[in-house]
């Protein structure tokens, strides 16, 4: 059985096994790249048929011009990747 702490762990070692390209919110087409890490977590718990991106660093350098707002609705709304596009430890 898992408890927190190997939850935890895991949400921090799945990661997207490729580039993902999809429309987001008003931004138009943005691209998660391959390697980016991912969460089962939701607002209501962990829920394992989510993959919410869970790191953001790359908005930094491939939005400059709106990664601030991009973050924060990232974080707010959340983007779940596929799961053809994960890489499970």
């Amino acid at each position: 059985m898992l408890n927190f702490h190997s939850l935890n762990n895991l949400t921090f070692t799945m990661k997207t096994s490729k580039d993902y390209t999809t429309e987001f919110r008003h931004y138009g087409a943005i691209t998660v790249p391959a390697g980016t890490k991912v969460t089962h977590q939701t607002a209501l718990g962990i829920d394992e048929n989510y993959h919410f991106v869970n790191e953001f660093e790359w908005v930094k350098v491939k939005y400059p011009d709106f990664s601030n707002t991009l973050i924060m609705d990232l974080d707010s709304y959340g983007l779940n990747i596929p799961k053809e596009y994960i890489d499970y430890p």
